[in-house]
């Protein structure tokens, strides 16, 4: 089991218990995505069905579950990926939705992707779907969000992908995008998309483990960073061990020494180059933040939350944004300064089931989309 669905599993059961047992419909829904993922992980035709849903908006609010926000702010929702879809029965990704903000309108668009991230300058999405079965191959591409046209990627380089690889990550400068690729022969590594020819190559990372766990781009587009860990059995906790920094040849360059165990999360850049190691992963236990220099490890700030939580990116250089997907309380997204206090709070739209969320600047927003703003 790799580290994405460990972790997955392991929220996953933890908010079911805390929150009184699943919805209707959705043990029966899990087993039949299980069963699905099992063979292996939605290439349906999308092209008239993502017409149709451009065609309209959704605002985020109201009947929906209003933003508690305190805006206007500077940064704003950008996507919902993944949302699981509850007039469906199986569970499988496949059948998943995902939400993205139409900057002209400050409304939310549904489009039939289980997967969309925003590029850096918001003009185009990675979309994926599929759930790599024989009924349901997985498909990547990069939409225009003018045009609302995807070009899908050839499948290659290497045997297994897209299949096999986990969500991308945008480099900064918009140019490429990195996969973690974790073959079932072979050695792990990662495939690296050229953002305008589609053509990707393989980089061979035989150090890392399948425990280890996501990538980061750093800020200049040259390198990436993993976070080091070790999760003995699947009922373990994850173990930091620091953090490995690549070139793009795949080339290690330096590790940078782990200030505490915990923080076995994904490295997460800011625009101006601090890094924030968070945890733990996984476990129900409540978020540790530690921001540190990059190139010396210096600790800058030490943060402690109240409840568990993942780290969505940062707002600002002096400001975090956080996602407690809703174990003890209501789900929110939660804008934390480098003191650990809480500047603002936005509630998790009502009826979004799972997913994870993407965010950028709100700059160019209507006046009317200031209440989604934080």
């Amino acid at each position: 089991m790799n580290d994405r669905l460990t972790g997955a599993l392991r929220q996953t059961f933890e908010q079911l218990a805390d929150d009184g047992g699943p919805p209707s419909g959705l043990a029966r829904a899990a087993l039949a995505g299980a069963r699905r993922r099992r063979r292996a992980q939605v290439g349906a035709s999308v092209g008239l069905a993502l017409c149709a849903v451009l065609a309209a908006g959704l605002a985020v609010g109201g009947d929906r579950g209003a933003p508690v926000a305190s805006g206007p702010g500077d940064s704003v929702v950008v996507a919902y990926s993944g949302i699981r879809d509850v007039e469906v029965e199986d569970g499988s990704p496949a059948f998943n939705y995902s939400m993205l903000l139409d900057q002209k309108t400050g409304t939310y668009r549904r489009v039939p992707f289980r997967t969309v991230i925003p590029s850096p300058d918001g003009e185009r999405v990675l979309v994926g779907i599929g759930d790599n079965s024989a009924d349901h191959p997985t498909r990547l591409g990069i939409m225009d969000r003018a045009t609302g046209v995807v070009r899908w990627m050839p499948d290659g380089p290497v045997a297994g992908f897209p299949g096999d690889a986990n969500d991308g990550a945008w480099s900064p400068d918009g140019r490429q995008i990195l996969f973690r690729f974790l073959q079932d022969t072979g050695p792990s590594g990662a495939v690296l998309v050229d953002t305008e020819t589609l053509s990707g190559k393989v980089v061979q990372l035989p150090y890392l483990s399948v425990a280890d766990i996501g990538m980061a781009w750093t800020p200049d587009s040259n390198g990436f960073a993993v976070t080091l860990a070790d999760s003995p059995t699947e009922a373990s906790a994850y173990t930091a061990r620091g953090v490995q920094f690549f070139g793009l040849d795949g080339r290690a360059r330096r590790t940078l020494a782990m200030p505490d165990p915990d923080l076995s999360a994904r490295p997460v850049f800011s625009p101006g180059g601090q890094l924030a190691l968070s945890g733990p992963f996984s476990g129900g236990q409540n978020l540790s933040i530690v921001v540190v220099d990059p190139d010396t490890g210096a600790v800058r700030a030490r943060i402690a939350l109240a409840e568990p939580a993942i780290v969505v990116g940062w707002a600002d250089e002096g400001h975090l944004v956080v996602d407690t997907y809703g174990t003890r309380k209501a789900r929110q997204l939660q804008v934390v300064d480098l003191t650990g206090a809480v500047t603002r709070r936005m509630a998790w739209p009502d009826g979004f089931i799972g997913g994870e969320v993407f965010i950028g600047p709100a700059a160019g927003l209507p006046r009317s989309a200031d209440r989604l703003t934080f």
